[in-house]
């Protein structure tokens, strides 16, 4: 008899200690209600901490809300241009892990750098460059879309 409920309290538990997060919980059977299937991509379990294969997703990239610091903001003008090419490449230049983002934004050429997620991150990396004295106006930017690599 006690073998029987030993038996049969392991029988219960073994689901419950394979289920690591949502989608393995959704996807369990309960008698008397329906039957969940979820077809997802590799990437999105990554992300709900299952079992991730990093050759699935070599050099992809997501895209999410976060900040980036802005180094330069001028007019429209071509010296503007040039000014904002001559600060991204200097950052490419003495950062190369950092990524640099030129681009025009109606009416101004601007010169936006970094993919954080945190304020933190992003703080920390506005201090490393304000430290350096190279630009007159650093500031930055919140609710940016950011790219993040996986």
């Amino acid at each position: 008899m006690k073998k029987t409920c030993i038996l049969l309290i392991a029988l219960t538990c073994l689901p419950l200690m394979a289920q690591d997060n949502i989608v393995n919980r959704l996807m369990q059977p309960v008698l008397g209600q329906g039957t969940i299937t979820i077809h997802q991509d590799a990437r999105l379990g990554a992300l709900l901490g299952m079992e991730y294969n990093p050759d699935l997703s070599k050099g992809k990239r997501i895209q999410t809300i976060g900040y980036r610091i802005q180094v330069f903001a001028g007019n429209n003008t071509r010296q503007a241009k040039e000014e904002a090419q001559k600060v991204a490449k200097y950052i490419k230049t003495n950062y190369p892990d950092i990524p640099v983002y030129t681009e025009f934004i109606s009416p101004r050429w601007v010169c936006r750098v970094g993919d954080y997620k945190t304020i933190e991150e992003a703080d920390q990396a506005m201090r490393m460059l304000k430290s350096t004295r190279k630009f007159k106006e650093i500031a930055i930017l919140p609710n940016q879309l950011i790219n993040i690599t996986l």
